[in-house]
């Protein structure tokens, strides 16, 4: 990141946006650091560089963090938490269903549903390479609730469930909805990413519906630099058309004669391309939720080998 452009801004008051290295691109998720009292975290998946130069710009250091809430199991969100529990004591919490993901690599491993695919080995020795810090143990302390604000001082921060994602996944309301902190709903030009076993089309579909009901006024993504207000409600429905631009793309792509699930992959069909060996799980995962989907609403017809139009 060049050295005139801040590593934290104040998105709300005494709330700032702790941006990631490598403009917040995987590895890298952007967190938020609350400078009140519990002194908070909202993710530790920005490099501990920038997380420690913006505690040491607002008077703080390491061993005043006081809390660490993880919006989701994800490697990219948990990212340095355990380290810095390890340097400040501090606690740890999680959506309920988080827990198993955060706290061990064997759990995270059950969660993505990777442990019997040929890749695993190949994805585990990437993440071993670029994030060794994920195969820590975690030591979750305690759970939110849905739509139950965490009082930091004089700042509510409101979980929303938004499943989907992951079956865990959560946004944080900011003092109210108007500000919101959409995590993985990262408006990115991607999509929606649903690469794992507890990933669920349907589910991301409503909490998509979700978010946009509550009309929004600012969205900060956990994989864009800045915060975004402009067109934010157009935005939204942009990403969430995306499902649809996939499933026409899979239906075109069989007409086609891709009409197995190694032949969509290989083309590859979700990701634009996939840099390495490791990425043809999500991606396998991603189309199997469309071909399931597809299939409960009659669209194909799918033998496990063979995909069939109706």
């Amino acid at each position: 990141m060049p050295d005139d452009y801040p590593v934290h801004i104040e998105v709300a008051p005494n709330v700032h946006l702790v941006r990631g290295s490598n403009r917040a691109r995987f590895p890298e998720a952007n967190c938020l650091l609350v400078d009140e009292t519990p002194l908070t975290l909202v993710d530790a998946g920005t490099n501990m560089e920038h997380i420690s130069r913006s505690l040491s710009d607002l008077g703080h250091s390491f061993t005043d963090v006081e809390q660490i809430i993880l919006t989701h199991f994800h490697i990219d969100h948990k990212g340095h938490a355990a380290e810095i529990q390890k340097i400040s004591n501090c606690e740890i919490i999680c959506h309920p269903l988080a827990k198993k993901g955060v706290e061990t690599i064997g759990g995270i491993v059950e969660v993505y549903g990777i442990k019997e695919h040929r890749f695993y080995e190949p994805w585990r020795e990437y993440v071993e390479s670029i994030m060794p810090y994920v195969f820590s143990e975690y030591e979750v302390t305690g759970t939110f609730k849905d739509k139950e604000p965490i009082i930091v001082g004089d700042t509510q921060l409101i979980p929303i469930h938004t499943p989907g994602h992951t079956h865990d996944h959560t946004i944080i309301g900011i003092n109210n909805f108007e500000t919101l902190l959409l995590v993985d709903i990262d408006l990115t030009q991607f999509g929606p990413w649903y690469g794992n076993v507890v990933s669920n089309l349907s589910d991301f579909r409503e909490s998509m519906s979700k978010v946009i009901a509550l009309e929004p006024k600012i969205g900060i993504s956990s994989h864009l630099l800045d915060p975004v207000e402009d067109g934010l409600i157009e935005k939204l429905q942009k990403f969430s058309a995306v499902f649809d631009i996939r499933e026409e793309k899979i239906i075109k792509s069989v007409c086609e004669g891709l009409t197995t699930l190694d032949d969509l992959a290989n083309a590859p069909t979700i990701y634009p391309r996939l840099p390495f060996v490791p990425y043809i799980i999500f991606e396998e995962y991603m189309l199997l939720k469309h071909i399931e989907d597809m299939t409960e609403r009659g669209i194909i017809e799918y033998d496990d080998e063979t995909i069939y139009l109706k």
